[in-house]
Formats: structure tokens, C-alpha cells, sequence
């Protein structure tokens, strides 16, 4: 018997019973799914969806793509809804934060996950932003933000706090930035806080002079701007011009994007851009960028961390980091970090920024495990929701989840005895007998999860769903009815649905 994955490859498989099988699968499952993916069209799949799937920016892109586009649904085990394009674009254009979405509408899990990992939202069908594209944007933007500093540094200083406003929660989170506290502390005149104490002070005192949330309003921002800008320019700072910094502000906001699409168009920045486009789809890991300097003086320029591009140790651990965990290096190192992290990090297991190196990674990987699961498939259908339960096993929390869930609903009656009829009854009385048969809370351990696996196998082919094993082995023939006793369905359910108490 073959295992068949989305390419042509063949691995063994395996032959007798569903459980020898299994078993033989999970000790060469590693070698096999190797095996599968280096097969000529799953590597050439693979590396086509690597360099260009940071390219994609918007569902347009990624749906006029058939090569990438059937790629991505594989990966999310959407092979069969691959030609439902009309349904498949309301679930990519779907806010998963609004609970009337089409995604979150959806019964299907899948769906949820396909319109989270690409995060496309209600407004991107058609001028989405790459990730190539972002990186870039962040590059030009701080040349140009650099070089208005050298006229101006009151200017930058500006842009950079009113950029960072947006993500603080209060008045001290903005002081814990050393770059936003000397802003606040120009405007208010405050001095450098000596100790926790004194910073905590501080950030009380503002709040009693403007509360916080009043701060996060636009007028108020507007105002707060004016006053340091002023204040900058009564303390004599060097305002680069006879003209005052609020007038240069002005000035600087009428013509920015303007004067930005100048700065992207010199030869130099624009050679920088087409070596980063050329770049990062072939990222795989936080090293690769480290081994390129060229590439990550670009992406730290990129990132205001110029001043770690010598700290190699530093950057690694960054690198490495999960910014979705507050005590990780880079969460508690500071928000530069902490945006590098997101969009370099392959630990990064929050909000992936679609096409960076963990996105990427993601959904190859997806794409590894789904083929596996389809080629276990064919060779035996046991195989397949046996290596989907157990991928599924930890995150399961209740029976209604199970049931829920066609596949695993379908694992848990096989597993547990139940007939198919049993699908018929009351939900709340399916859960019932589910968990008279098997604690849901054991799923923890995956010891336990293994053993109901192994029962499933034994009970798949005692259902007859077998031939091969039915045919070699004479107890597998007489449970399943090859005997001179059968039960019929009837007699099944009703002792399915008897209770033992």
C-alpha cells in the first residue's frame, strides 16, 4: 500500500490492520513527510509559494495567482473549496473582529483560519500593502523622517511620538519610551525622574493635568503638538530656519508624501528597495537575515535599531524571540524590538504579518501536514483522521467541539463505539454519552490521546471500513460481521444510547 501526497511521490505505508499501520506511521513520519515534500512538484510548489507570497499584498493578487492561490488552500485544507472563489473572497475580505463576517458566519473552522493568517480585512480586495512593500515603506520613511531631523529635529521628534501614541495605554507607558518622556517632559518642563518612584509621580501628575484618554483625541494632540513645538523654539533650540517649527510643521504636512515619493525615487534608495523585494522572500529563519549584511542594515535603517547592527547576540535573541509573550526578549527589550520580532521572528506565533518569514513558514508547514493527512488518506482513511485528531487533540476542550467538527465527531463515534445513527439523537445527549464513555479532560495528556487513537484503529476495522485487515485476520472478520453473528443497527443505538448508571 502507497501514500500519495499532493505531488507524485509514493512513501510506504504499510499493510494489515489499521492500527500496524498507524503504528508504522508514527515511527516514520518524519522521514516520510521529507520523503512526500521532496517530491519535483510538491519542492517546486514549496518554492514558488516561498517567493511569492511576500509579494502578495491584496485578494486580487493572491486569487489571479492559480499556482499560489491553490497552494494556500491546500495548506488550509480548503482542496475542495478551491473553485468556490465567490465565497472563498468574502471569507478573505472578512473583519474576524466583526461577529456578522462572512469568516466568522462560517461553521467551518477552516474558513476562521484562512481569513486570520492573511488578515486582508473589508478594504484591501484591491490595494493591499506586501510585506516586501512594508518593509520598504518603513525604509523610506525613515530616510526621509532622518533627514527632516537634520533640518529640524523638533519635527521628527514629533512624528515619532505621534506615531507611537496610538499603541500607549497611559501616561506611563508613554514616559517608559525615552524618545516620547523627552517630548512630555519639554512640553511640561519636567525633569529626568530619579528612581520608580519619582517616574510614577510623574506619570500621575500628568494624568491630573490631562487624563489620558483625553489625550488620545485629536484635538488635544493638535494642541499638545503646538505647545512643544513652541516650547522648542523658546528654549532656542536649532530649528534649521528663521521660520518657526510650527509654521515648518505645517509646511512638512502639506508636502510630506510628496516629498516621501521623491526620497523613494533616487537611484540609490531604489536599488536599495529592488534588493530588498529580491531579499526576504528567501528568508526562512532569524540567521538568514544576520548572514546578509546588506539586507539587515536596510531592515534595521528600517527599524530605528541602527545602533544594534554591531550586537549580533543582541539581535539573534530578538530574532528568536515571540513577541506575542510579554516576557520575551524582544516584548520586554522595547517597541523597536518588539516590531522587528513581528515581522522577522519565526517563533512568532500572534499576528504574523502577512508574507513575512513566519507567515511564510506557516503556511508551508500547513501545506507539509495537510498533504500528509490527504496522502495517509488514500491509503487508508483511518490514517487520516487518526493524524488529524491527534493534530487536533490538544486544543479540544469539550465534546460539543468534537461534534461540531464532522471529522473529529466521526473519529469519536468509531472510537468509542457508538453507530452512526447516533449522530440523529439530541446533541446534549450525544455529549452525555461521549463522556460516560471518555473524559474530555484527558485529551491533556497525550498519552491518553495516543491510547483512544490506537482504540479508534482496532474499532475502524471491526466496523468492516478495512477489507485488507478484515480478509487477513479471522477476530477482525468475526466482530465485523464476518462471522455467523451480526447486530443489527437498531440493537446498536439502542445500547449506544443506554445509560450505565
Amino acid at each position: 500500500m502507497s501514500i500519495i501526497g499532493f505531488g507524485a511521490s509514493t512513501v510506504t505505508g504499510g499493510f494489515g490492520s489499521s492500527l500496524l499501520q498507524w503504528r508504522l506511521l508514527s515511527r516514520t513520519e518524519e522521514r516520510q513527510k521529507a520523503m512526500m515534500m521532496a517530491d519535483p512538484v510538491n519542492s517546486a510548489d514549496t518554492a514558488y509559494a516561498r517567493s511569492r507570497l511576500p509579494q502578495i499584498g491584496s485578494v486580487d493578487e493572491l486569487m489571479s495567482d492559480r499556482r499560489a492561490y491553490t497552494y494556500v488552500m491546500r495548506a488550509f485544507g480548503l482542496e475542495d473549496q478551491i473553485n468556490s472563489q465567490a465565497l472563498v473572497r468574502k471569507v478573505l475580505e472578512s473583519d474576524l473582529s466583526d461577529t456578522a463576517s462572512v469568516a466568522n458566519r462560517m461553521g467551518d473552522q477552516r474558513f476562521r483560519e484562512l481569513a486570520g493568517a492573511f488578515n486582508f480585512g473589508p478594504n484591501s480586495a484591491k490595494t493591499g500593502t506586501s510585506f516586501a512593500d512594508q518593509i520598504g515603506d518603513r525604509y523610506v520613511t525613515a530616510l526621509f523622517e532622518q533627514e527632516i531631523g537634520q533640518r529640524n529635529q523638533a519635527l521628527s521628534m514629533m512624528l515619532d511620538f505621534s506615531r507611537k501614541l496610538p499603541t500607549k495605554t497611559s501616561w506611563a507607558a508613554v514616559m517608559d519610551d525615552p524618545d516620547m518622556a523627552d517630548v512630555v517632559r519639554t512640553v511640561y518642563g519636567l525633569s529626568k525622574p530619579i528612581g520608580p518612584a519619582d517616574a510614577k509621580s510623574q506619570a500621575e501628575q500628568l494624568e491630573n493635568t490631562i487624563p489620558f484618554a483625553e489625550m488620545k483625541l485629536a484635538p488635544t494632540q493638535v494642541v499638545f503638538r503646538n505647545n512643544f513645538l513652541d516650547v522648542w523654539d523658546y528654549n532656542g533650540n536649532p530649528r534649521g530656519s528663521s521660520v518657526r517649527s510650527k509654521i515648518q510643521w505645517e509646511m512638512m504636512e502639506s508636502t510630506y508624501a510628496r516629498d516621501k515619493a521623491a526620497v523613494a525615487a533616487r537611484y540609490e534608495v531604489k536599488r536599495t528597495l529592488l534588493s530588498l523585494e529580491q531579499k526576504l522572500p528567501g528568508l526562512e529563519v532569524g540567521s538568514d537575515l544576520l548572514a546578509d549584511r546588506s539586507l539587515l542594515n536596510t531592515v534595521l535603517k528600517a527599524f530605528d535599531l541602527e545602533d544594534k547592527a554591531g550586537d549580533t547576540n543582541y539581535l539573534r535573541k530578538v530574532l528568536a524571540s515571540d513577541p506575542a509573550d510579554a516576557k520575551s526578549f524582544a516584548a520586554t527589550a522595547g517597541e523597536r524590538e518588539k516590531n522587528l520580532a513581528l515581522a522577522f521572528s519565526t517563533a512568532n506565533t500572534g499576528a504574523k504579518r502577512r508574507g513575512s518569514p513566519a507567515f511564510v513558514n506557516d503556511v508551508v508547514k500547513r501545506y507539509e501536514t495537510q498533504s500528509f493527512e490527504v496522502s495517509a488518506g488514500n491509503a487508508n482513511e483511518a490514517l487520516r483522521l487518526g493524524l488529524y485528531f491527534e493534530r487536533k487533540s490538544a486544543g479540544i476542550t469539550s465534546w460539543y467541539q468534537v461534534l461540531a467538527d464532522k471529522a473529529l465527531a466521526e473519529f469519536a463515534r468509531t472510537a468509542l463505539g457508538l453507530p452512526d445513527q447516533a449522530a440523529q439523537i439530541d446533541l446534549d445527549r450525544q455529549v452525555d454519552i461521549l463522556q460516560s464513555r471518555f473524559d474530555i479532560k484527558k485529551l491533556k495528556d497525550p498519552a491518553e490521546a495516543g491510547k483512544l487513537v490506537e482504540r479508534f484503529m482496532m474499532m475502524y476495522d471491526v466496523n468492516g471500513n478495512n477489507p485488507s485487515a478484515a480478509a487477513s485476520n479471522p477476530a477482525v472478520q468475526l466482530l465485523s460481521g464476518g462471522g455467523r453473528t451480526t447486530i443489527d443497527a437498531s440493537t446498536l443505538m439502542a445500547l449506544a444510547t443506554t445509560r450505565r448508571w
